[in-house]
């Protein structure tokens, strides 16, 4: 069964603005939502990518909008 729109919603504008000091409790809150999910749905793997950025995030960098990693935050 698919991620609600809503919470994916939410989670995405969460991720795309998390920094150093919340993200632990980001990606705490994705890693509940994937974990509702199955393996094989699309949304399993957009958490895991969005789990995979909050992890860049929190080793002090900063993603750009095509998912690269631009440069290392003060």
């Amino acid at each position: 069964m698919p991620l609600d729109q809503a919470l994916k919603s939410a989670l995405r504008d969460k991720v795309s603005t998390a920094n150093k000091t919340n993200v632990d409790d980001i990606a705490a809150q994705v890693q509940e939502a994937r974990a509702t999910l199955s393996e094989d749905d699309k949304d399993y793997a957009r958490l895991g990518g969005w789990l995979d950025d909050l992890a860049v995030v929190k080793g002090g960098q900063v993603i750009g909008r095509f998912g690269d990693t631009i440069h290392k935050a003060p």
